[in-house]
């Protein structure tokens, strides 16, 4: 069984928002179509997948402009464990793997530009699970009106 992994995001005012990655394989970038879509130019069409297979985690670049970065390092590809940091584009989380590190002990890993700290989304297809609920869906600002 796949481990059960959350990434951790904190607001600019301290707020925390979880994003739960019920799949093996969740894409993350700026597109409509990404698993976890983060609406930033800083943030590559498909910027980075994370890979949950055989008890392990793993990202990797996807050729992304402005890198993916794990405990502030670039990272083509790199294991991730609980309680390392990623960075893509201006947002960074915070790794949680199967519970650990448990919510009270995560320390915000960096405030996130007021301006962007509300635009990050999981698509429909990945919203399992009661912990979503505080997710909402944003508009792509840059759709044909």
């Amino acid at each position: 069984m796949a481990i059960q992994v959350v990434l951790v995001m904190f607001r600019s005012d301290g707020e925390r928002r979880s994003f739960s990655l019920p799949r093996t394989i969740t894409v993350v970038g700026r597109r409509e179509d990404c698993d976890l879509r983060i609406p930033l130019a800083e943030v590559s069409r498909k910027h980075c997948r994370i890979i949950n297979e055989n008890d392990t985690l793993r990202i990797e670049d996807l050729g992304s402009s402005n890198g993916t970065f794990v405990n502030g390092e670039r990272a083509q590809e790199a294991a991730i464990n609980a309680g390392d940091t990623v960075a893509i584009g201006p947002v960074t989380f915070v790794v949680q793997v199967n519970g650990v590190p448990a919510d009270e002990e995560i320390q915000a890993a960096g405030a996130v530009n007021p301006n962007t700290d509300t635009s990050v989304s999981l698509s429909p297809e990945s919203q399992e699970g009661d912990d979503l609920e505080q997710l909402e869906q944003l508009p792509d600002e840059n759709a044909p009106q």
